[in-house]
């Protein structure tokens, strides 16, 4: 990747975020964007811009001061609540504040007693600026990781620029953030240091300088642990040229994304995917070590549904990535026996096949055959543990398979619908490895009728007639009335861990199987996972119900699904309404689905898990209610709003780029969208008289782009293709929707290609 900027000056020019950031000043605050309540909520220590490349985490007070600096060093196993049975073991330092010397005047900038305005710099880096007389004082961070993301430094870049504004000199002092953040320095030496970058002279931790009209000084400061190589790594090559590198490597994940009519999608999907990149966390070798909720706060602990939904994005954007988790997944994804539980297959039964989802979604998206040939061993346990499921099936049940939680809550019925969602997904994705990579088609085929059987039982079995239609149920009962499960079975020894959850679901001893938990994310994945398409009329009837005073989990005043006894609402549950959107209204109009969202995003970009206090009237957010910010619904935001709201899917073995896009709010342009293994550019256009699509195939091989575009004249309007202003005769095809047409063309690399109805 090329570096793009000569400066760090030239860097700092590029645009902030639109709608993330905080401006202080005259002694009020302001978000930037006022449709946010926690802009409501200002100020608050709770409130961090944060930055990470999986190997360091650093969480930014708004002032641009560094709240918290958090590195990893390895794992371990624990008996602990239901969705937690991993642990990782890290170091966590700060707060870190540089001062300033300016003349006679002494500026502190860890403190609130001065204006600035923070923001996110090309919506990815915490950014910071004052303007001190005369002087224009701007703080970056960021932890460095290389374009290609094999290295990631074990530090963070602190960075002060000053610019002399004035018409003439100016002198002072920089002084450096205190590397002793302890508060007996006698028996409790610091285990972070801070080190002045590229040979700056620093006396006692003080940079001295005198800065002539319209010049520019940049003071980095490198933060690592002790006896790490960060500081020699930066120092050798520069701390631009590991901003450029830094740079390069997210937007390769990121792609550069535009939509003129809605830019806060836009901004918020890139946050959506730093949220869930920040969450994972590595050791000091690389290797991935666990996950924490979101990137603040850090907790020993790792659930594992949230490291699920965390990595999920990343099957197209950084499948590298998303191997390492696959891997650590097929190590860590059953709960070992304990004390506490039992463990083993049924504990918690999405959890115990996640890695094979994610090797389905894997192959499916890159068509890499040379990790499994490479590892026979990974084969056989994926193989052994679709085995062992289907040995928790007697030959008399209908073709479905219990589990006892979901992650901290109870898989509730004798078989839960989404965790029989993430059973079919395993035997269907991995049938495609057993054919295509082993040369099984027999194999292959066996896996394929069991799903097959699986999804017939589901649609049979878990389905019900609701208040707007056909829809899921929540899961069911093998006795009696399908829809009651019997509360007195979930005894023992912690079963009021998950009773705490559904006290709203039980009346005279027999819970309501006709509900969404708002935990349950995975019948709301059904269209990513390939279950079923995403405008099926029994899906939608389930998220409308979903979200509707018709769910006895809905809370109406927080307008999402109640948390038991712990919160009016759970963020994941607002992940409903990505599955019902229709048009320009339900999506981000007044009462739309996604500004409901919207409404409930902090400042900085960022989920959490549990915005609302029990009893909270709607708008009165909270930030930190026990737990921290939510990589889970950020993760499936993504992997929705990419794949079912912009359209885009890529099969690689058969080299398929399918593009349908809704977008119903907006235009846009999608350059350097990574998907899997594939590279394209995409655009999209839509008036009130036509509608079009263009794609350019970045990819080193030929693919097949099958494109579909919606329009309410679908059927009256004449179809196009073209290559800049050259129309082409292609291969046109009727939809089975009155509102589209199809049409295919194989694209050579390098190529690009225009459809349009008008």
């Amino acid at each position: 990747m090329p570096h793009p900027f000569t400066s760090i000056s030239e860097a700092l020019l590029q645009p902030r975020s639109r709608h993330f950031g905080v401006v202080y000043q005259n002694g009020s605050y302001t978000a930037n964007d006022p449709l946010s309540f926690f802009a409501r909520k200002l100020p608050d220590p709770e409130l961090t811009f944060d930055f990470s490349n999986n190997k360091t985490l650093v969480n930014v007070y708004a002032n641009g001061s560094i709240k918290n600096i958090t590195v990893y060093n390895g794992s371990y196993s624990s008996d602990n609540i239901p969705g937690v049975w991993m642990c990782k073991d890290f170091r966590a330092a700060g707060p870190y504040a540089f001062s300033l010397k300016l003349g006679e005047e002494v500026y502190n900038l860890g403190s609130d007693n001065l204006p600035y305005a923070t923001s996110l710099l090309d919506n990815l880096f915490p950014v910071t600026e004052y303007q001190l007389g005369e002087v224009k004082a701007t703080l970056l961070v960021y932890t460095p990781v290389s374009a290609d993301g094999t290295e990631r430094l074990r530090g963070v870049v602190y960075g002060l620029q000053l610019e002399n504004r004035s018409g003439q000199s100016i002198t002072g002092e920089v002084a450096l953030p205190s590397a002793d953040t302890a508060k007996d320095p006698l028996f409790s030496s610091p285990e972070f240091c801070v080190h002045t970058a590229e040979r700056k002279s620093s006396v006692n931790g003080t940079v001295s300088f005198t800065l002539a009209p319209d010049q520019s000084l940049w003071v980095p400061a490198v933060i690592y642990p002790a006896g790490d190589s960060c500081p020699r790594l930066i120092d050798g090559k520069g701390s631009l040229y590991w901003l450029n590198e830094t740079w390069a490597y997210f937007r390769g994940i990121t792609g550069r994304l535009e939509m003129k009519e809605d830019p806060f999608a836009a901004e918020f999907y890139e946050r959506a995917i730093l949220q869930c990149f920040g969450s994972l966390a590595m050791d000091s070798r690389g290797g991935l070590v666990g996950a924490n909720w979101g990137t603040s706060p850090t907790t020993q602990f790792t659930w594992n549904k949230d490291m699920f939904y965390s990595l999920l994005p990343f099957y197209t954007a950084e499948p590298e990535l998303f191997q390492q988790g696959m891997l650590w997944f097929l190590e860590h994804g059953i709960r070992p026996p304990g004390n506490r539980y039992e463990g083993g297959i049924a504990h918690s039964l999405s959890n115990s096949l996640s890695s094979i989802v994610m090797a389905g979604l894997y192959y499916l998206n890159t068509g890499d055959k040379q990790l499994f040939l490479d590892r026979p061993e990974l084969h056989e346990r994926i193989c052994s543990l679709l085995e062992e499921t289907l040995l928790t099936r007697k030959e008399e049940d209908p073709w479905l398979f219990p589990s006892v939680w979901l992650s901290d809550a109870y898989s509730l019925g004798d078989y839960h619908t989404g965790s029989n969602v993430i059973v079919w997904t395993a035997f269907f994705h991995y049938a495609r490895v057993v054919e295509e990579v082993f040369g099984d088609p027999a194999g292959a085929e066996r896996y394929r009728i069991i799903a097959g059987k699986i999804r017939d039982d589901l649609e049979q079995l878990a389905t019900t007639e609701g208040p707007f239609g056909t829809q899921y149920t929540e899961g069911i009962s093998t006795a009696g009335d399908k829809l009651k499960d019997n509360a007195d079975k979930y005894t023992g020894k912690y079963a009021d861990f998950g009773m705490q959850f559904i006290w709203n679901l039980t009346d005279n001893g027999q819970i309501n199987l006709l509900h969404h938990d708002g935990e349950e994310s995975d019948t709301i994945l059904m269209p990513l996972y390939g279950y079923t398409p995403y405008d099926n009329e029994t899906y939608r009837h389930y998220m409308q119900f979903s979200l509707s005073p018709h769910n006895p989990t809905y809370n109406p005043e927080s307008r999402g699904i109640q948390w038991g006894d712990h919160s009016a609402c759970t963020f994941p549950g607002y992940m409903s309404g990505m599955g019902m959107i229709t048009d320009a209204a339900s999506m981000s109009g007044e009462d739309g689905y996604f500004t409901q969202i919207r409404k409930l995003t902090d400042a900085d970009g960022s989920l959490w898990w549990w915005p609302y206090n029990n009893g909270a009237l709607y708008g009165d957010v909270v930030r930190h209610n026990n737990c921290g910010k939510c990589g889970w619904a950020s993760g499936v935001f993504a992997g929705l709003f990419v794949s079912q709201i912009l359209g885009l899917t890529y099969n690689a073995s058969a080299r398929q780029l399918t593009f349908r896009p809704l977008s119903p709010t907006s235009s846009f342009n999608w350059e350097h969208v990574r998907l899997g293994s594939g590279n394209f550019s995409v655009a999209y256009r839509k008036t009130e008289g036509s509608v079009e699509a263009s794609i350019m195939n970045l990819c080193t091989v030929s693919v097949t782009a099958t494109v579909e575009l919606r329009h309410d004249n679908a059927r009256e309007l004449k179809a196009f293709a073209c290559v800049g202003d050259k129309e082409l005769t292609i291969r046109e095809e009727w939809s089975d929707r009155l509102d589209s047409r199809l049409f295919k063309k194989t694209l050579e690399p390098g190529r690009s290609i225009t459809f349009g109805l008008r």
